[in-house]
């Protein structure tokens, strides 16, 4: 009798996407959004500029709408202010802390952490 395999349609992410993802938001993100704003400051550009300026606003499109979809609002909320607007755990930890606690909120930041994963995946950004 053989082994039956099931396989997932639509295959979730992984730790390492989980991973890859955290190191999207904290590294690449800002680094495209700054190539953005130089790349916007030229006048005329060259086809290797104009192909690296799509594809950055790409991806940072693709990075924001993922976030927009997460559908726990404070799943969401926390991973906008943990990955957009500051880099430290700590100021996400001090901005939250009065409405949760701190296990709460590392909960909602894997919550959110994984449907971004999941959706950059399905979009093969990761």
């Amino acid at each position: 009798m053989e082994a039956v395999v099931q396989m997932e349609l639509i295959p979730s992410a992984k730790e390492e996407d989980i991973q890859r993802t955290i190191y999207l938001l904290r590294y690449e993100l800002p680094q495209w959004e700054s190539s953005v704003k130089v790349l916007k400051k030229i006048k005329e550009y060259t086809p290797e500029q104009l192909a690296k300026l799509e594809s950055y606003q790409n991806k940072i499109e693709l990075v924001e709408t993922a976030i927009s979809t997460i559908l726990d609002k404070e799943a969401r909320d926390i991973i906008k202010h943990r990955y957009l607007k500051t880099d430290r755990r700590k100021d996400t930890i001090s901005f939250f802390g009065s409405i949760m606690s701190e296990s709460t909120i590392d909960r909602r930041i894997d919550k959110g952490l994984l449907s971004v994963a999941n959706t950059l995946k399905d979009c093969g950004i990761i």
